[in-house]
């Protein structure tokens, strides 16, 4: 982390001579480890303001009870407001905002905001707060980044080789003898996790203190059936597309994959899905990325647009809204030549 860290501290520019303030967004996929770098980052400049407040999982939060739980949130932990209760919407808007706007300088953290309403609703003008205060803010969109008005971008990169491979011992082995039989296997579930953060600590917890012959099994069938807890985080994302975006992002994941954006959007918009809207969004959601003018996606979120495919029936290709296996297609195909026949 502390590469990453530096890196981040940098953006913000805490050392700047003319001391403005600056809104930093952190922007990445789900499991990726977003909220991981700002509460490390917190801990480590929070004691540079006069006011620090962290709010995880904002979108939650705002989901639950609405704007006024937010800034409930906010007032406790910048001035230890504890008497809310007695006050009405509109007093505690009014309330936050002058505290914030006061001459404090305030460390600011919004994690995990999925909708842009969640920061407008929240009405913080970061240019009428003291000079020197900071917002950062974590989110699977960077449209919400952009609309907001972000100084920086920054987007967490999946994890290199070597600190995957480090991250993965220690949640496996946990300073312990490594067992060399299971050492050999290391690069094969690397492979499957794809250097995602989430799904190296899941995996590597889970085969922590088993014998080779069970990360055998457990790989074989974590590649037809992944975890659960992976799945269900990757899923948000998925959540949060409109009807087009989400076939688009089904289409990509069962048939797409690593092909030019060019040919894709051609075939997508003789589908009527407005692929030139469409695309950049899913891109915007960290479902996809771009490179050398392919489509890329990563292989848990691949997997996860085919299992949202198999859902209701998963042993009835038959009933899915789309085949990418070759033997799927020919028994659906042969099957239902039979049954038209006997009809």
């Amino acid at each position: 982390m502390q590469p990453r860290i530096e890196e981040l501290e940098k953006l913000l520019k805490l050392s700047s001579e003319d001391d403005d303030i600056r809104v930093l967004g952190i922007w990445g996929m789900g499991g990726v480890g977003k909220t991981t770098h700002a509460t490390v980052l917190y801990d480590r400049i929070s004691y540079q303001f006069d006011a620090c407040c962290f709010i995880h999982n904002t979108g939650k939060i705002y989901t639950d009870g609405g704007i006024v739980a937010v800034q409930k949130q906010i007032l406790h932990q910048v001035v230890d407001e504890r008497n809310l209760d007695s006050y009405d919407t509109c007093e505690i808007a009014r309330i936050m905002i002058n505290r914030l706007h006061s001459c404090m300088k305030v460390l600011l953290v919004l994690d995990n905001v999925d909708q842009l309403e969640q920061l407008q609703d929240l009405a913080i003008n970061p240019k009428l707060l003291c000079r020197g205060s900071r917002i950062i803010i974590t989110t699977r969109d960077e449209h919400i980044l952009r609309v907001y008005g972000a100084d920086t971008v920054h987007e967490v990169p999946l994890l290199n080789s070597n600190d995957a491979y480090e991250l993965f011992c220690r949640k496996a082995f946990k300073g312990e003898d490594q067992n060399s039989d299971c050492v050999e296997l290391i690069p094969e579930v690397l492979e499957y996790a794809q250097n995602l953060p989430l799904a190296i600590k899941v995996v590597g917890s889970f085969l922590c203190t088993r014998d080779a012959t069970q990360w055998k099994d457990a790989l074989a069938s974590l590649k037809n059936n992944p975890d659960s807890k992976i799945m269900d985080v990757l899923q948000m994302s998925v959540d949060g597309l409109q009807h087009e975006e989400k076939e688009i992002f089904l289409h990509i994941a069962c048939f797409f994959k690593g092909e030019r954006e060019v040919y894709v959007k051609r075939i997508l918009d003789a589908c009527g899905l407005h692929p030139h809207i469409g695309i950049p969004r899913i891109l915007e959601k960290s479902l996809i990325t771009l490179k050398n003018q392919e489509i890329h996606m990563h292989d848990m979120l691949q997997e996860l647009g085919k299992k949202i495919v198999r859902h209701r029936f998963p042993e009835e290709p038959g009933s899915w809204s789309r085949l990418w296996r070759n033997n799927d297609f020919y028994n659906v195909l042969t099957t239902k030549t039979v049954t038209n026949s006997v009809s």
